[in-house]
C-alpha cells in the first residue's frame, strides 16, 4: 500500500468531506518511446513527465473475467491521428507493459498533486477501426495473471538444477533416451 504525500492526504480528506477534487487517469504505455496520455482535458506535469491530453475515450474494466479473476483493462482512443495510427499499425505492441495512475488534482489550480497505481499490466495486440476518425483500441491483462498462470516445468537437466542447484542427475539422461532399445528375441526365452 502506498502512503499520500501530505498535499495529496489533504486533498483526499477534503474530497471525504465532500468537496468535489477532480481526479483524472494517466496512462503511460512502455512502447520503443514511451507514451504518457491523460484522461485530463489538457496537458499534466507529474512526476517529471508531461502526460499529453489524448482522446481516450474509454479505460474500462473487461468484463469477460470470472468472479474472482483479475481483471484486464480495455482502452478506447479516438480520433487518432496519422502518426499514432502507424504507430499502432507498425510497432509491436503485444507484450509491452503499461501503467495506470489515479491522480489529484488541485482544485484551485489544476496542478497534479499526488497519485496512486491503478493498474499494471501488459498490452496485447491492438485493433484498429478506420472511418472519418480512426478508432484504435487494445487490452491489458493484469500482471497478476503471470503470477497465477501455470508454469509447465520439464524433465530436463536445465530444470533440474534450476530447482536443485548442483544436481547432476540428469546429465546423463539425453544420451540414454536416444540409445537404440535392442530386444533379444522370442526364441531367447525358451529353453
Amino acid at each position: 500500500m502506498r502512503t499520500l504525500s501530505a498535499p495529496g492526504q489533504a486533498l483526499l480528506d477534503r474530497m471525504l468531506a465532500g468537496e468535489q477534487i477532480p481526479c483524472v487517469q494517466l496512462v503511460q504505455m512502455e512502447l520503443d518511446a514511451d507514451l504518457y496520455l491523460t484522461t485530463a482535458g489538457h496537458d499534466i506535469v507529474w512526476d517529471g513527465q508531461t502526460w499529453l491530453r489524448s482522446t481516450i475515450a474509454n479505460i474500462e474494466p473487461i468484463e469477460d473475467a470470472a468472479t474472482g479473476e483479475l481483471q484486464g483493462l480495455a482502452f478506447t482512443i479516438s480520433g487518432v491521428n496519422e502518426s499514432a495510427l502507424s504507430l499502432a499499425l507498425t510497432e509491436p505492441v503485444e507484450g509491452r507493459g503499461v501503467h495506470v495512475w489515479d491522480v489529484f488534482l488541485d482544485p484551485d489550480t489544476g496542478e497534479a498533486v499526488d497519485g496512486v497505481v491503478a493498474f499494471t499490466g501488459l498490452l496485447n495486440a491492438p485493433a484498429v477501426e478506420d472511418g472519418p476518425t480512426a478508432i484504435v483500441s487494445v487490452t491489458a491483462e493484469h500482471r497478476g495473471v503471470a503470477a497465477v498462470r501455470a508454469k509447465p516445468s520439464r524433465y530436463t537437466h536445465d530444470e533440474q538444477t534450476r530447482l536443485y542447484l548442483g544436481d547432476t542427475s540428469l546429465d546423463f539422461d539425453i544420451p540414454t533416451d536416444a540409445a537404440t532399445l535392442a530386444w533379444p528375441k522370442a526364441s531367447f526365452f525358451r529353453k
